[in-house]
């Protein structure tokens, strides 16, 4: 929440600027259009804010921020001063005025600005810049505070417990990856040691080269108690059902998917930006903590490879956060990372999704690839159909185990592969690049596997065309 002392004209332009972003709460003697302002949003208080009473109505003791943006140095520092004693875990914005230079000298207070100099604009972006210190001072105390305990429960040698689990979701991404290893790179700056931890399978060549060339060291989620660790961190997903296991607790989330059912202490979920890596970059960038050439090639490639080389769902930040990576990459391991060798399996499916495919309607581009044991095969070959001509959107299936897997890719923005592989079989994704995995359930009965084929084939297809509105006979 943000407070705002002094509606003055400044004042007024500062809160136009982030009205929008933030719960806001303004105090001032006198509000002309207090009602307009109610109906947008704002809480307004009428009162003096040099008084206890009309702080403690406003709620000053829950502000993250508060502005002092009164224009007279006297009440200035009276509210300063009340501000300090009942606000004081707040960051503090204060007014500088001319030939007041130690006005607020000996109070706790954050920034001062002079708006001869700064404008309506900077103080907004200072309220941005203030909202991630405030985080950042959240994060470190929730680690910090988890050391403590740690150590409080530490009763014997044997006993001695570590406090920092990273969790990543099941199979983990290299945006999870880069994710985890940023993370831990900041709480090991804090002094808190740090595991890292997956579960499912590590997954893809070029995520295979990523934790091999970069030395990432992940442990899996079978090898570990997790009962063992005081915190318990999550990053790249906000979702219980992404976890490989249901933690005692969460103690920390960071994360940009819309999809959020877990709650945490510390929570920082931004389904606007592109990459979880670009939150942990711009954390990095403000903590001014250089990453090494290792984690800045693997959060660099975490970014690129979520909004599909910049192309998908992507924010000024992502932008941001991979300029600023851009200095510190190993551009030889990236590009080793990018281009790994393609297996035999890999080639064998990319071949059979070719010679099986079936278009619709001229390009939609359906292909049953068999029983393989590689599921990372399939979004490899949804891909490559997508770059053949003609065709705007594959849909890729095949049996791996016990469960049919289905990758989707499209160029039609028409279309959100997300909405419909979730509607269809309860999948999700982005809108160009979906996955969705069901049991095989009857058809395990099948011995025959030209029988099986068809089955498998004509059920997924006909699916899939059901709910993207394809009639059969359109075909």
């Amino acid at each position: 929440m943000i407070t705002v002392i002094g509606f003055g004209s400044f004042g007024r332009k500062v809160v136009n600027f982030i009205k929008n972003k933030e719960p806001i709460t303004i105090i001032d003697k006198d509000i002309d259009d207090a009602d307009d302002l109610v109906k947008e949003g704002v809480k307004v208080i009428v009162g003096d804010a040099t008084e206890d009473e009309v702080l403690k109505k406003a709620e000053i003791d829950k502000a993250d921020i508060v502005l002092i943006l009164t224009n007279e140095p006297e009440v200035n520092r009276r509210i300063a001063e009340k501000v300090c004693e009942l606000s004081p875990n707040s960051y503090k914005i204060a007014r500088a005025i001319p030939r007041y230079p130690e006005l607020y000298m000996g109070l706790n207070i954050d920034k001062i600005i002079n708006i001869l100099e700064s404008g309506a604009k900077d103080i907004a972006k200072e309220v941005e810049d203030a909202k991630l210190k405030r985080k950042l001072m959240q994060l470190k105390s929730v680690l910090i505070e988890g050391k403590k305990k740690c150590i409080r429960l530490e009763k014997t040698e044997d006993e001695k417990k570590a406090p920092l689990l990273i969790l990543t979701h099941v199979n983990p991404d290299p945006d999870a990856i880069a994710s985890a290893m940023a993370l831990k790179t900041i709480a090991e700056k804090w002094g808190v040691d740090a595991d890292i931890a997956y579960g499912g399978s590590i997954g893809y060549d070029e995520n295979k080269a990523m934790v091999n060339l970069l030395g990432v060291n992940l442990l899996n989620i079978n090898d570990i108690d997790i009962n063992d660790y005081c915190v318990i961190a999550v990053v790249d997903t906000s979702t219980l059902k992404q976890l490989p296991v249901e933690p005692p607790n969460i103690d920390i989330i960071i994360d940009h998917h819309n999809n959020a059912d877990l709650t945490a202490e510390y929570m920082d979920i931004r389904p606007e930006v592109g990459a979880t890596a670009s939150i942990l970059t711009q954390y990095l960038m403000e903590l001014e903590i250089e990453p090494s050439r290792n984690l800045a090639t693997a959060l660099f490639y975490g970014i690129q490879s979520d909004t599909d080389y910049f192309k998908r769902e992507t924010s000024k930040l992502d932008f941001e956060a991979a300029a600023y990576l851009q200095g510190y990459i190993d551009a030889t391991l990236l590009n080793m990372i990018e281009n790994p060798e393609i297996s035999t399996e890999v080639m064998e499916v990319l071949a059979r999704a070719i010679m099986n495919r079936r278009v619709v309607k001229g390009n939609i581009a359906l292909a049953y690839v068999g029983e393989i044991s590689n599921r990372d095969a399939l979004p490899k070959a949804a891909d490559f159909l997508l770059k053949m001509e003609g065709i705007s959107t594959t849909f890729v299936f095949g049996i791996v185990g016990d469960e049919i897997h289905i990758s989707a890719r499209t160029k039609d923005l028409r279309l959100n592969l997300g909405e419909i592989l979730n509607k269809a079989f309860g999948g999700g994704g982005h809108q160009t690049a979906a996955a969705a995995k069901i049991p095989l359930g009857i058809f395990k009965a099948v011995s025959d596997k030209e029988a099986l084929r068809k089955l498998v084939e004509e059920a997924i297809r006909a699916k899939i065309l059901e709910v993207i509105g394809i009639k059969e006979d359109e075909k």
